[in-house]
């Protein structure tokens, strides 16, 4: 499945000029390159570009998801002003998973690096050649994991930051300029194929700890609700030097 070291070198060099050059958009319509044709449409195509590609799966354990601003700082809890006006407060337990996002880079993206992306499927088919039968995603942010949190959240099922988006997590099966194939299983279409356009945010993930959570700090909460109607955080993903987690 991984390309030979000679063909490595070739797509590193085309990752490297790609990233200083005009967003895809504002560019003109290059002739596909010999192994990035495009693949015509047809209803065989698309059916099997529908099979192939992985069906999102609802996970019914699932916390509920806040998004928002730390406004206050407590022992065992902290406030968080949500993005739709609301201040939540949660508490935190020994148990709370603390993990900081700071910038990245796609430069750092390589084969077998751990990453997650949250994305939303194209009407297209994947420019990658072994996946031409499967369908593109664009992606609305890309994570680089540090290995102590590789395997976290390991697959792809929907998500809540659209009302049609996914999320995967796994390791770069596959590369092509700025499409990723997240592999995430053992066949050989266990894998979502995302394109990260050059102005959705790079982040880097590694774990942390409480000491993070500060007032004004940016977060995304995984948290449960209790009977009485309190929530207990089960993660804190915490924006660091401003960032605002884009998941």
């Amino acid at each position: 499945m991984v390309r030979l070291l000679g063909y490595l070198g070739v797509i590193a060099s085309t990752i490297a000029l790609t990233l200083g050059a005009p967003a895809r958009a504002q560019d003109p319509a290059p002739d596909p390159a010999p192994d990035q044709k495009v693949q015509p449409r047809s209803q065989t195509k698309d059916a099997a570009a529908d099979d192939h590609t992985p069906k999102p799966v609802q996970d019914a354990a699932e916390p509920d998801h806040i998004r928002g601003r730390v406004t206050l700082v407590e022992a065992s809890l902290f406030a968080v002003k949500t993005r739709e006006g609301r201040t939540l407060r949660i508490g935190l337990h020994d148990s709370t998973t603390v993990i900081g996002l700071s910038k990245g880079s796609f430069a750092e993206v390589d084969f077998g690096v751990y990453v997650g992306a949250v994305a939303v499927k194209l009407e297209e088919y994947s420019p990658i050649v072994r996946d031409s039968a499967v369908w593109l995603h664009k992606g609305f942010e890309l994570r680089i994991i540090d290995d102590k949190l590789r395997g976290i959240a390991l697959g792809h099922k929907k998500w809540d930051l659209t009302p049609d988006s996914i999320i995967s997590h796994g390791w770069v099966d596959d590369l092509e300029v700025r499409v990723l194939s997240i592999k995430w299983g053992p066949t050989d279409y266990d894998e979502t194929d995302v394109e990260v356009p050059r102005d959705v945010p790079v982040q880097k993930m590694s774990l942390g700890d409480k000491s993070l959570i500060q007032p004004g700090m940016s977060v995304f909460v995984g948290a449960q609700k209790g009977s009485d109607g309190k929530y207990v955080a089960l993660f804190v993903l915490v924006g660091k030097d401003g960032i605002v987690p884009a998941l």
